[in-house]
C-alpha cells in the first residue's frame, strides 16, 4: 500500500512538472499597448528565461517596429503616432545567455484615433542611428543563428530621390545563407525587380565619389572616401557586385530631412552551420539622384547561440595559395558586462592557433575607445602583450563598462565591447583547419570562455607539371635489345595540399623510347635475286645464295601513360609518398631493319656482301603497370623531386626520376 502511494505521488509530480514545463514553453509573446494621452506605451509578456545553472544572467534585447517607419530598442518604449489610422506593431526579441528557444516574432494591430498637436519626437535610438556617416546605415537586431531569422534596420537621411542596393551572401560562403523574407514600405519604397539589377553600369558611371563605412556592434568608426576617374566607378562597383550572389534594391524619395527606416527580414538557412563562428558581411549601397554614393558594410557573426561573449574570424573559408604567402587573418572578440556595476578592467586572453604569429598583432578597432597605455600609472587605456608562445593578452585598464543590470541603462550597446585585430600566418603553413578561443576576465571574476573561432581552407584542385628521365633497371629477356628513353613530360591534378590525409592524384604524361638490336651471323640459307654486273659491264638478274646475315633493328615508340589511380599521403610539408597503377599505350612511330647477307662460295672470285632495308608500318599495344613513388621538396605547393619505381609486364623494372611543380 505504501509503495502504491509513493508511486501515485511520483506520478502526480511528474505530470505536474510536465504540465508546468509545457506551460513555460507554450507561453506566447503578447504585446500590451496602453494609451497615455497622445502617447502609446508598449510592453511585452515573454516566456521566462531559462539560463544555465551557475551561468551568466540571461536577458532579452528588443526591436520594436511601430508600423509607421519608426522603431525602438527599449524594453517598454513610448511612441507618439503622427497620423490617425491602423498600424501593425512588430516585436523582435533575442534571448541572450538563454538555453530556451528564441521567441517568435509577434505582431499586434492597433488603432490610433488621437494624435498629438506637436510632431512626434523620434526615439534616442533613431537620433543616434547614423553614427558612421550621417546619411545611410544598416543595423541588425541579432546575429545570424542558422534556422532562425534576423531583421535589418536600413536608414536613409537625405532629401530627394535615391536607390538602395543590398548585397547579401558573399560567394566564399554557402549560397543563400541569408534568404530575403520580406520588407516594409512605410515610406512608399519601390521594390526594384531583380531583372533591373543585372546591368548597373549606367548607374555606376554616374558616381564620382563614394564614402565607405564599416560597423558591427557597436560601430567601428571606420570611414574611407574614394574619388573615381571615368570608368573607375564601373570597375569598382562591378567587382563589389561580383563578390555576392544575392542582390535586392528599392527606390526611396524624401522631401524632408527626416530619416526613413525600412525593416528587412532575412531567414538564416541551416546551410550557414558550415560557417559558424565566421563573420559575414552585408553591404548596402545608397546612390542618391544628386550627390555622392554611400556604402555601408555591416559585419554579422554566424553563431550557434545568442551569447554576447564570442570570438569570430572574418575568413572562415581560406584560400591556401594566398595564405601560404604570409597573409593576414582578421579576428573579432566581443563581450558584454552583464553585472550591475561597471567593469573596470577587462582582460582578453586569446589562445591563437599555431598557424598564427602572435607578434604580428595589429589592432584595427576597439570599443570602448581608449588610447594605448604609455605608462603603468596611466588609466583609461589599453595594453597588449604575449603570454607564453601562443596566447595574446589584451587588457582594457581602468575603464567604465556599464552592466546590463544597472538601473540607469538605456542603451544596451553601451554595455558591450569588442576588439578587431589582424595577425599574420607563419610562413611555413600546413593545410589544416585551425581554431582560436578567448578567456574573458571582468575584473576579478572567473573567466568566461568563448566559442572556438574555426578557420579552414577551401577544398580546391592543384594543377601539376612533370618533367623527368626514365632509366631501365632491368632489360627484357631479349638481351640484344637496348632501350633508351628520352625526357618525360606530363601534367596532373590533385586536391590542394591535404594535411596528413590520403588523397587522389590523376596524371597523364608521355615519352619517346628508342629500341636498338644488333645480331651477328644469323645462320639461315636462302637466295636473293640481285642485279649483278659481269666483267664486260652488263647487268643481269642473278640468283645469289647466302648462308647467313647480320641484322640491325632500330625503332621508336611513343609511350603515353595514363594514371587513373594514384593514392598519396603527405607525411609533412617536405615528404610525400604514393602508390598507383597506370595504363601505357605504346605507339610504334617507325621501325627500320638492316640486313647484311653473306654469300655462299661460288665461281665468283670474291665474297659478295649485300643488304636490304625496309620500314615497318606503325603499330600500337597497351600494357599495365604498378608503381611506388616518393617525393621530397615542397609537396604542398611549389617544386619537388620525385623517384618512381615501376613494375609491369613489359620493360619489367624501371625507375623514373622527375621534378614536379604544384600550383
Amino acid at each position: 500500500m505504501k509503495i502504491f502511494s509513493l508511486l501515485s505521488l511520483l506520478s502526480l509530480f511528474i505530470v505536474h512538472s510536465a504540465l508546468a514545463i509545457g506551460e513555460i514553453d507554450s507561453i506566447p509573446v503578447e504585446i500590451l499597448a496602453t494609451k497615455m494621452g497622445d502617447n502609446t506605451v508598449f510592453k511585452a509578456e515573454l516566456p521566462p528565461l531559462q539560463g544555465q545553472i551557475g551561468g551568466r544572467q540571461p536577458f532579452y534585447s528588443y526591436l520594436w517596429d511601430f508600423g509607421d517607419g519608426h522603431f525602438s530598442l527599449k524594453e517598454s518604449p513610448t511612441h507618439n503616432y503622427a497620423k490617425l489610422g491602423d498600424y501593425t506593431v512588430n516585436l523582435y526579441v533575442v534571448n541572450n545567455y538563454d538555453d530556451g528557444p528564441r521567441p517568435k516574432r509577434r505582431a499586434k494591430k492597433i488603432e490610433v484615433n488621437q494624435v498629438g498637436v506637436t510632431a512626434a519626437p523620434v526615439s534616442s535610438e533613431e537620433q543616434h542611428f547614423f553614427g558612421s556617416n550621417g546619411i545611410f546605415q544598416i543595423s541588425k537586431n541579432a546575429n545570424a543563428l542558422p534556422g532562425e531569422d534576423m531583421t535589418l534596420v536600413v536608414g536613409v537621411k537625405n532629401i530627394g530621390k535615391g536607390k538602395v542596393i543590398l548585397l547579401t551572401n558573399e560567394k566564399e560562403y554557402a549560397e543563400e545563407g541569408l534568404r530575403y523574407a520580406g520588407q516594409t514600405t512605410y515610406n512608399k519604397e519601390q521594390i526594384a525587380p531583380v531583372s533591373s539589377l543585372l546591368n548597373m553600369n549606367e548607374l555606376w558611371a554616374s558616381i564620382y565619389e563614394a564614402t565607405v563605412t564599416l560597423s558591427g556592434s557597436p560601430d567601428y568608426g571606420t570611414k574611407e572616401k574614394y574619388t573615381f576617374q571615368p570608368n573607375e566607378a564601373i570597375a569598382y562597383f562591378s567587382e563589389l557586385y561580383e563578390s555576392y550572389t544575392t542582390i535586392s534594391a528599392y527606390d526611396v524619395e524624401s522631401t524632408t530631412e527626416e530619416a526613413q527606416f525600412s525593416f528587412i527580414n532575412l531567414d538564416v538557412t541551416p546551410e550557414m552551420l558550415a560557417d559558424t563562428n565566421a563573420i559575414v558581411t552585408i553591404t548596402g549601397i545608397y546612390v542618391p539622384e544628386k550627390g555622392d554614393a554611400v556604402i555601408h558594410k555591416l559585419e554579422v557573426p554566424v553563431v550557434t547561440s545568442h551569447d554576447p561573449n564570442k570570438m569570430s574570424i572574418k575568413q572562415s573559408r581560406l584560400n591556401y595559395r594566398l595564405l601560404s604567402k604570409k597573409k593576414e587573418l582578421i579576428y573579432k572578440v566581443q563581450f558584454q558586462n552583464d553585472g550591475e556595476g561597471d567593469a573596470k578592467n577587462v582582460r582578453l586572453e586569446i589562445a591563437l592557433p599555431e598557424q598564427v604569429d602572435p607578434s604580428t598583432f595589429e589592432l584595427l578597432n576597439l570599443y570602448p575607445y581608449c588610447e594605448p597605455c604609455l605608462t603603468e600609472e596611466q588609466k583609461g587605456c589599453w595594453k597588449q602583450y604575449i603570454k607564453g608562445t601562443d596566447t595574446l593578452v589584451f587588457q582594457f585598464k581602468d575603464i567604465s563598462l556599464p552592466g546590463t543590470q544597472a538601473e540607469d541603462i538605456t542603451d544596451q550597446d553601451s554595455t558591450k565591447g569588442f576588439i578587431r585585430f589582424s595577425v599574420k600566418t607563419v610562413k611555413k603553413l600546413d593545410n589544416k583547419s585551425f581554431s582560436a578561443r578567448t578567456n574573458i576576465f571582468f575584473d576579478k571574476n572567473d573567466p568566461i570562455t568563448t566559442n572556438r573561432a574555426n578557420g579552414r581552407f577551401r577544398k580546391s584542385l592543384s594543377p601539376i607539371i612533370f618533367a623527368g628521365y626514365n632509366s631501365f633497371l632491368s632489360q627484357p629477356d631479349y638481351k640484344s635489345i637496348k632501350y633508351k628513353e628520352t625526357g618525360m613530360f606530363g601534367v596532373g591534378i590533385a586536391p590542394l595540399a591535404p594535411y596528413r590525409k590520403l588523397y587522389w592524384q590523376v596524371e597523364a604524361y608521355g615519352s619517346i623510347t628508342e629500341y636498338k638490336q644488333s645480331i651477328q651471323n644469323i645462320a639461315e640459307k636462302g637466295y636473293l635475286i640481285l642485279d649483278i654486273i659481269d666483267d664486260v659491264g652488263n647487268s643481269r638478274p642473278t640468283e645469289v645464295f647466302y648462308s647467313s646475315y647480320d641484322r640491325e633493328l632500330q625503332s621508336r615508340e611513343l609511350s603515353l601513360r595514363i594514371v587513373p589511380l594514384h593514392i598519396r599521403y603527405n607525411f609533412n610539408r617536405y615528404l610525400s609518398a604514393g602508390v598507383g597503377a597506370l595504363a601505357q599505350v605504346n605507339i610504334n612511330l617507325d621501325a627500320t631493319e638492316k640486313r647484311i647477307y653473306k654469300k655462299l662460295e661460288s665461281n665468283f672470285k670474291t665474297t659478295h656482301h649485300d643488304y636490304r632495308i625496309w620500314k615497318d608500318a606503325p603499330s600500337k599495344d597497351i600494357t599495365f603497370k604498378t608503381f611506388l613513388d616518393l617525393t621530397v621538396g615542397s609537396v604542398y605547393l611549389g617544386p619537388s623531386i620525385g623517384l618512381r619505381y615501376y613494375y609491369g609486364d613489359r620493360n619489367n623494372k624501371h625507375a623514373n626520376l622527375y621534378v614536379a611543380w604544384r600550383f
